[in-house]
């Protein structure tokens, strides 16, 4: 067998068993939220309102960035990100509340709201609704994740609801916090992002560069380092990522060689990620001395930038079980 046959079997064997070995989300729940006449401003003042089986007519949040965002409009209408709506479309919710006959506004309050846009912060929407008449509310998470639980459910009068959620999150991070693996610790990691594009049938690559989310929330926790900097000659970073470059239509992975990475991480479209490492391996069989590639150290897991904390001790938990291997 000559080596690019072994190459191609060799691909083969290490995408059947990443598929085997690939963590699944949890399944969604199961009843529909009720839908209140409320507009929220804040990713993760929605998530708890939706942990608590409620959502609002109206939201604004990061839906460009958060995957759950697609989920929810189905009940509630997205109008903008928390950007969007002092910039672009200063308009968005006043209209919004004067065309939907609403009062209540809730919205998060969080000094540090989006690590990608540090100026970002949801309650400067509040000038531009001193003549709407509504009657704005705030969740405060400057005091962590299980206070603004029972913020927020008391503003739904779900108290109860709330203290059972508190409860439930505050159990599972600690569990999953006390058996966080010291088999993590020390490995570098890449992790590729896909965003498929519907209109193209294609996927956009990019990596996520050190000290954002995958850093502060996953990898630093279980002790290990990002590695993305290689790709730093791919381009400036935008919104926390280093873009991946194409050259004749194909995403270019070689800085991978360089860094050379103990795992490499897919989030988003992981197929767009898998195709293009398809890609490297049949035509350049040095992918395949690679440590992830040799020691089938490739997984698909959800990515998190600190919008879904409800869910956080759950991805925290997928993280842990992959690099732990």
């Amino acid at each position: 067998m000559n080596t690019l046959s072994a190459a191609r079997t060799h691909l083969f064997v290490i995408f059947s068993l990443l598929f085997l070995a690939t963590p699944t989300l949890a399944a969604p729940k199961s009843t529909a939220p009720e839908r209140i006449k409320a507009v929220m401003i804040g990713d993760r003042v929605v998530d708890i309102a939706y942990n608590l089986g409620v959502l609002p007519e109206a939201m604004s949040v990061r839906a460009s960035l958060w995957p759950m965002a697609d989920k929810l409009k189905t009940v509630s209408q997205p109008i903008g990100c928390p950007k969007c709506i002092t910039t672009a479309r200063k308009n968005s919710v006043p209209d919004t509340l004067k065309n939907r006959g609403i009062s209540q506004v809730i919205i998060e309050k969080n000094k540090e709201y989006c690590l990608f846009a540090p100026d970002v912060k949801p309650e400067n929407v509040v000038p531009l609704l001193s003549n709407s008449g509504a009657d704005i509310a705030y969740v405060d998470f400057s005091a962590g994740v299980e206070s603004a639980i029972r913020q927020t459910a008391k503003l739904l009068d779900r108290a109860a609801q709330g203290e059972e959620l508190a409860s439930r999150y505050v159990k599972e991070l600690d569990a999953v916090k006390a058996a966080l693996p010291e088999s993590a610790r020390g490995k570098s990691v890449v992790v590729i992002n896909g965003t498929y594009q519907a209109d193209t049938g294609k996927s956009m690559l990019r990596v996520e560069a050190p000290n954002f989310y995958a850093d502060r929330f996953l990898l630093t926790p279980l002790g290990c380092s990002n590695a993305g900097d290689a790709f730093r000659e791919h381009g400036e970073i935008s919104n926390g990522h280093y873009p991946v470059r194409k050259i004749k239509g194909q995403a270019d992975l070689s800085p991978l060689l360089k860094a050379d990475p103990d795992i490499i991480i897919m989030t988003g479209d992981a197929l767009g990620v898998q195709q293009a490492l398809h890609h490297e391996i049949a035509h350049n069989p040095e992918f395949l001395n690679l440590k992830a590639v040799r020691n089938l150290k490739i997984y698909s897991l959800p990515g998190y930038i600190d919008s879904s904390v409800i869910e956080y001790p759950q991805i925290l938990r997928k993280w842990a079980v992959a690099l732990s291997r």
